[in-house]
């Protein structure tokens, strides 16, 4: 049997194929464009690429039917990333990260697949003091966060009203090889562009802010316990390192672990709608998960991977 991802050649999407490779599964990657990654090399026969949209009805509605004995369950990764490029075009990605997630939890349906993972995300909790768990009210702060909790809620009913096994799992803040710095958000290039030799970090807020960073092995290793479990308990699941800091202690740290002197400016206050970190205990009791990766080593796979790509 095979299990289908989505944004299969993405950041998160092509480790969590990465990772369910080396578990002993087959995998179906749905994605516009196959992108040529390290980790992904010499894996054409455990990774077959379906290159077809989630906004593509009639295309999933044919490759679920040509593989309509071989498809176990869903992975939905495929999304447009938060920050200032989400907000720029709201109608339109929130189109693609609502209606692409109806799309697949409809031939989920359709089809009765035995599992769908929806990665979600953080966001959805909103500007917090607390780390929250995942029983706590969802106040997204930016369009990003609501959209990923709309998503969620349509799956729960999904779940609800087509006895349909919808398991959501909120990402925080994920780093590590298969981007550059440059694409992910302007935090992400805040905190990791020293690893890329920048060398002056200008932010207009955030000095009052703490965050966690994810590394993306962890991620993906988390998404694979869900998707493996026999049962699991709850719908909603978070995932983050557990270890939250300053943003200037942040950056300052990965430069530090990077070599590299900085010039940083950072105003007062908050740069986004974000808490600090989200709690990840529910997970580390039902499957067992623990972060592996601290900072510094995350850090420096990332620094290695992106010394491969310069």
């Amino acid at each position: 049997m095979s299990v289908l991802v989505t944004g299969g050649y993405g950041h998160i999407g092509s480790w969590v194929c990465q990772q369910l490779v080396e578990r002993g599964h087959h995998v179906l990657a749905l994605d516009r464009s196959k992108r040529n990654l390290s980790y992904l090399r010499d894996r054409d026969s455990e990774i077959s690429h379906i290159p077809i949209d989630v906004l593509d009805q009639a295309g999933l509605y044919r490759t679920f039917l040509e593989n309509k004995d071989s498809i176990d369950g869903v992975i939905h990764v495929a999304g447009l990333i938060g920050g200032p490029i989400f907000a720029q075009n709201p109608r339109q990605n929130i189109y693609l990260n609502v209606m692409g997630t109806v799309n697949m939890l409809e031939v989920a349906r359709l089809f009765k697949l035995r599992r769908f993972i929806y990665i979600s995300s953080g966001a959805v909790y909103g500007a917090r003091d607390n780390i929250p768990l995942e029983d706590e009210p969802l106040t997204p702060g930016d369009i990003y966060g609501a959209a990923k909790a709309s998503a969620e809620f349509i799956g729960i009913q999904y779940a609800s009203e087509f006895d349909l096994d919808f398991r959501s799992l909120r990402v925080y803040f994920a780093y590590g090889p298969g981007r550059l710095p440059s694409e992910v958000t302007p935090i992400h290039q805040a905190v990791f562009g020293s690893l890329t030799g920048q060398t002056r970090i200008e932010m207009k807020a955030g000095a009052d802010q703490s965050i966690d960073f994810t590394y993306i092995k962890d991620i993906a290793r988390a998404v694979c316990l869900l998707y493996e479990a026999p049962e699991l308990t709850y719908r909603q699941y978070n995932v983050s390192s557990g270890v939250c800091y300053q943003i200037p202690e942040l950056i300052e740290k990965v430069a530090g672990y990077a070599g590299v002197e900085l010039d940083i400016s950072i105003g007062p206050g908050r740069i986004m709608p974000r808490g600090p970190s989200i709690d990840s205990s529910r997970l580390q009791k039902e499957l067992n998960f623990q972060a592996e990766y601290d900072l510094a080593s995350g850090v420096e796979e990332y620094r290695k991977w992106l010394i491969e790509q310069s």
